[in-house]
């Protein structure tokens, strides 16, 4: 995956530890998954972004929802 390296910048704490120590993508990683959970237009919505690693490759998909109007 040397290939893809890219370098991240993520504040400290323990999700940068897990999923990015050093600024760098871990490897040996089948999937990452990433769930945002925000407040738009009077909406309670989530965004779900997953990257799935196919041998030196890997593949981004994005979903986003409405969850529940709110008050």
């Amino acid at each position: 995956m040397s290939e893809y390296a890219k370098t991240v910048k993520v504040l400290e704490g323990p999700w940068e530890k897990s999923a990015f120590p050093n600024g760098v993508e871990t490897t040996d990683v089948i999937s990452r998954t990433i769930s945002t959970r925000y407040i738009q237009d009077g909406y309670l919505c989530e965004e779900v972004v997953q990257r799935e690693y196919r041998g030196e490759d890997y593949q981004d998909t994005s979903t986003s929802k409405r969850i529940i109007k709110l008050d």
